[in-house]
Protein backbone atom coordinates (compact mmCIF):
# COMPACT_ATOMS: atom_id res chain seq x y z
CA UNK A 1 0.00 0.00 0.00
CA UNK A 2 1.30 3.54 -0.60
CA UNK A 3 2.55 6.27 2.24
CA UNK A 4 -0.27 8.31 0.33
CA UNK A 5 -3.07 8.86 -1.75
CA UNK A 6 -2.34 11.78 -3.82
CA UNK A 7 1.85 12.48 -3.53
CA UNK A 8 4.97 10.87 -4.00
CA UNK A 9 6.12 8.71 -1.38
CA UNK A 10 9.36 11.18 -1.36
CA UNK A 11 7.67 14.18 0.08
CA UNK A 12 7.25 12.27 3.04
CA UNK A 13 8.95 10.82 6.27
CA UNK A 14 10.57 7.48 5.73
CA UNK A 15 9.28 6.44 8.73
CA UNK A 16 5.65 6.16 7.88
CA UNK A 17 4.97 2.32 7.57
CA UNK A 18 3.56 0.81 4.31
CA UNK A 19 0.75 -0.97 6.12
CA UNK A 20 -1.19 2.39 7.11
CA UNK A 21 -2.31 5.12 4.58
CA UNK A 22 -0.86 7.74 5.32
CA UNK A 23 -1.85 10.68 5.13
CA UNK A 24 -5.41 9.36 5.68
CA UNK A 25 -7.51 9.81 3.01
CA UNK A 26 -10.20 12.16 5.30
CA UNK A 27 -7.22 14.40 6.21
CA UNK A 28 -7.13 17.81 4.05
CA UNK A 29 -4.57 20.34 3.23
CA UNK A 30 -3.04 22.15 6.26
CA UNK A 31 -4.56 25.95 6.82
CA UNK A 32 -5.13 28.35 9.56
CA UNK A 33 -3.70 29.20 12.42
CA UNK A 34 -1.99 26.48 14.92
CA UNK A 35 -0.60 26.53 18.15
CA UNK A 36 2.07 24.13 19.32
CA UNK A 37 3.91 23.49 22.26
CA UNK A 38 7.58 23.58 21.99
CA UNK A 39 10.98 22.54 23.67
CA UNK A 40 12.96 25.84 22.30
CA UNK A 41 12.15 29.50 21.93
CA UNK A 42 12.52 29.94 18.89
CA UNK A 43 11.03 27.03 17.65
CA UNK A 44 13.52 24.53 16.08
CA UNK A 45 12.80 21.79 13.86
CA UNK A 46 12.94 19.67 16.20
CA UNK A 47 10.19 20.95 17.91
CA UNK A 48 8.16 19.73 15.44
CA UNK A 49 8.81 15.90 15.23
CA UNK A 50 6.22 13.71 14.95
CA UNK A 51 4.50 11.39 17.94
CA UNK A 52 6.49 8.27 16.27
CA UNK A 53 9.67 10.37 16.36
CA UNK A 54 9.13 11.93 19.77
CA UNK A 55 8.22 8.39 21.25
CA UNK A 56 8.99 5.32 18.97
CA UNK A 57 6.97 2.78 20.93
CA UNK A 58 3.77 4.97 21.01
CA UNK A 59 2.30 2.99 18.58
CA UNK A 60 1.91 0.19 20.93
CA UNK A 61 -0.91 1.58 22.87
CA UNK A 62 -2.92 1.72 19.75
CA UNK A 63 -2.56 -2.09 18.51
CA UNK A 64 -6.29 -2.46 19.77
CA UNK A 65 -7.73 0.72 18.04
CA UNK A 66 -6.18 0.56 14.89
CA UNK A 67 -8.56 3.68 13.78
CA UNK A 68 -6.37 5.95 15.88
CA UNK A 69 -2.67 4.48 14.59
CA UNK A 70 -2.19 6.89 11.77
CA UNK A 71 -2.04 9.79 14.78
CA UNK A 72 1.04 8.20 16.45
CA UNK A 73 2.99 9.39 12.78
CA UNK A 74 1.45 12.94 12.83
CA UNK A 75 2.55 15.78 15.06
CA UNK A 76 -0.05 17.16 17.63
CA UNK A 77 -1.41 20.80 17.16
CA UNK A 78 -4.01 22.58 19.02
CA UNK A 79 -6.46 25.41 17.43
CA UNK A 80 -6.71 27.73 20.55
CA UNK A 81 -3.81 29.09 22.63
CA UNK A 82 -6.38 28.07 25.37
CA UNK A 83 -6.10 24.44 24.52
CA UNK A 84 -2.69 24.29 24.55
CA UNK A 85 -2.31 25.88 27.89
CA UNK A 86 -4.70 23.77 29.60
CA UNK A 87 -2.58 20.40 28.14
CA UNK A 88 0.36 22.27 29.99
CA UNK A 89 -1.88 22.32 33.28
CA UNK A 90 -3.09 18.66 32.82
CA UNK A 91 0.27 17.43 32.18
CA UNK A 92 2.73 19.42 34.16
CA UNK A 93 5.48 16.91 34.45
CA UNK A 94 5.71 16.44 30.93
CA UNK A 95 4.18 19.27 29.20
CA UNK A 96 4.77 22.28 31.79
CA UNK A 97 8.43 23.28 30.46
CA UNK A 98 6.87 23.59 27.44
CA UNK A 99 6.20 27.07 25.42
CA UNK A 100 3.23 27.70 23.34
CA UNK A 101 3.92 28.56 19.38
CA UNK A 102 2.03 30.08 17.39
CA UNK A 103 2.09 29.60 13.43
CA UNK A 104 -0.39 29.66 10.04
CA UNK A 105 0.25 26.74 8.29
CA UNK A 106 -0.60 26.50 4.21
CA UNK A 107 -1.17 23.68 2.18
CA UNK A 108 2.34 23.13 1.07
CA UNK A 109 3.47 21.55 4.79
CA UNK A 110 0.88 18.76 5.02
CA UNK A 111 -2.11 17.37 5.63
CA UNK A 112 -4.13 18.12 8.88
CA UNK A 113 -7.23 16.12 10.74
CA UNK A 114 -8.86 17.24 13.86
CA UNK A 115 -8.82 14.28 16.49
CA UNK A 116 -8.42 13.29 19.86
CA UNK A 117 -10.75 16.22 21.22
CA UNK A 118 -12.60 19.67 19.88
CA UNK A 119 -9.29 21.53 19.60
CA UNK A 120 -6.56 19.06 19.07
CA UNK A 121 -5.10 18.51 15.71
CA UNK A 122 -3.10 15.82 14.02
CA UNK A 123 -0.50 17.36 11.20
CA UNK A 124 1.30 15.21 8.68
CA UNK A 125 4.24 17.01 7.74
CA UNK A 126 5.80 17.01 4.54
CA UNK A 127 9.38 16.36 4.29
CA UNK A 128 11.88 19.43 4.26
CA UNK A 129 8.81 22.37 4.87
CA UNK A 130 10.84 24.28 7.67
CA UNK A 131 7.60 24.41 9.28
CA UNK A 132 9.33 25.85 12.40
CA UNK A 133 9.90 29.33 10.61
CA UNK A 134 5.90 29.43 10.28
CA UNK A 135 5.63 29.28 14.05
CA UNK A 136 6.77 31.85 17.13
CA UNK A 137 6.29 31.41 20.60
CA UNK A 138 3.43 33.13 22.04
CA UNK A 139 3.11 35.54 24.52
CA UNK A 140 0.02 35.96 26.10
Amino acid sequence: MSTSSNNSQSEWPSFYPDNILLPPEDATDTCGTLFRLTIASPPENVCFQSTHEEQPERYKKFLKKPKLLPNVYATSFFDTYEAAEHMKRVFPSILGNKYIAKGNVIPMIGKMKKTSGPNHYSVWIRNNTSIHTSFSVKVK
